[in-house]
């Protein structure tokens, strides 16, 4: 049975400029095992190429090829810059032990969060409304002379919807001026973000990682000190990640060994992953237009289809990317919905796939203000760039019969 993939959030087919490009790299590697750190010509042969992709990756996303970060992957990516940057700006001013945080943040953020409190850090959750928007009003409350580091999302990997983080960056920095001019101090060079931390002492950090390939990454115009971002959420290798992070901004690695990437993520770099993200975030970038366009006609032929049905409702009304979407479903739970549509052929959601087998319901629900039983019935479905029309099609035929045996196993679990 051909497989209906609508779980583009989780992971994109490896696109086949990736592909070609990590066979060209292989072959001209073959048979001679270069490390890039190596001083002979085979190391330096690789050298070249990882330089060289690094160049590609900095130009498809705005940035300067110093400020590109190769990593394990999108949460590598999160763990470093949030641990790094708050450990760093604290390093420099003890007084600075807060980390602000929203309350939809991926677990890569959210958890790295959590654990900083074990160090003395105390974390503040910047609340979301019942769309998932954070409340930017939020930022009057805060006392910006001890924070170390910021982090919010630019697009809610579950369901899409967009952050306001230059408008965040900006009341950041207005805030920060107010309380420097109030309490006549704390003022130092952290970043070169234009509305963050540039003269406030703190950074921040966005994870951009569903957004990448669904929204322009323009990292020279972005008011944040860093980004992150995950190759194969574009189509790129898995296990390899990017932090974008300006040069000027301190990061206090806690990853001892070479010197590799700016001494901030030491080890042997993965040259051919390397090549297969850059040709992957390129392509992204030059198809960011029509792919826009694509994944918009297929949301409106979705919604067109799934919101007959009924208890489906789109889970949030607020503006999102077009390629995330995320169902309510009434009286259904996630597990048997899944189950169902996965033996019709169907691949999905209920949102992270870092979650993948454990029944809880959506965080991101929650703090939407849905009940726990509500929550329970999530269904995302994401676009990606292989997508077609008869995957939709295959979906919402499948919808209606998968949706009412998992409302009857929901009613006869909750008896």
């Amino acid at each position: 049975m051909e497989l209906a993939y609508l779980d583009n959030a989780a992971s994109e087919p490896l696109r086949p400029q990736a592909l070609a490009a990590m066979n060209e790299a292989a072959a001209s590697l073959a048979g001679i095992g270069a490390n890039p750190s190596s001083a002979h010509a085979a190391g330096r042969k690789a050298a070249a190429l990882l330089e060289t992709a690094r160049a590609q990756v900095a130009r498809a996303l705005g940035a300067e090829p110093a400020e590109v970060i190769f990593t394990g992957g999108g949460t590598d990516s999160c763990a470093l810059a949030l641990r790094g940057l708050a450990r760093a700006a604290r390093r420099q001013e003890p007084h600075r032990t807060q980390i602000v945080v929203s309350q939809v943040e991926h677990d890569a953020v959210g958890l790295n969060a959590r654990d900083l409190q074990d160090a003395g850090f105390q974390v503040q959750v910047l609340p979301v409304d019942n769309g998932g928007v954070v409340e930017l009003e939020a930022v009057a409350a805060l006392d910006t002379a001890q924070i170390a580091a910021v982090s919010v999302m630019s697009v809610c990997n579950e369901n899409g919807v967009v952050q306001p983080v230059s408008k965040l960056c900006h009341l950041l920095a207005e805030k920060a001026a107010a309380d420097t001019r109030n309490a006549q101090g704390y003022k130092t060079a952290a970043g070169k973000g234009t509305g963050s931390g540039s003269d406030s002492g703190f950074a921040i950090h966005t994870d951009a990682i569903a957004a990448a390939g669904r929204q322009e990454i323009n990292f020279a115009g972005s008011p944040v000190d860093a980004i992150s971002l995950a190759c194969h959420k574009v189509g790129g290798p898995a296990a390899l990640g990017v932090l974008l992070a300006r040069r000027e901004v301190k990061i206090a690695s806690d990853r001892r060994g070479g010197g590799q990437e700016r001494a901030l993520r030491a080890g042997t770099q993965d040259v051919i992953a390397a090549v297969g993200a850059a040709a992957a975030f390129t392509a992204a970038q030059q198809e960011l237009a029509e792919t826009k366009r694509r994944h918009q006609q297929l949301r409106e032929k979705l919604l067109q289809g799934a919101l007959k049905i009924p208890g489906v409702k789109l889970a949030s009304e607020a503006l999102a990317v077009p390629g995330i979407v995320q169902f309510a479903l009434q009286g259904a739970e996630a597990e048997g919905l899944l189950f169902a549509l996965d033996q019709a052929g169907i691949c999905a959601s209920a949102g992270s796939a870092c979650h993948t087998g454990v029944a809880r319901p959506s965080p991101v629900l929650l703090a939407q203000g849905y009940s726990e039983q509500d929550a329970l019935g999530s269904l995302r479905i994401s676009f990606g760039w292989s997508t077609r029309d008869e995957d939709v099609d295959r979906l919402l035929q499948a919808l209606p019969g998968a949706l009412s045996a998992s409302r009857k196993l929901a009613e006869r679990e909750r008896k």
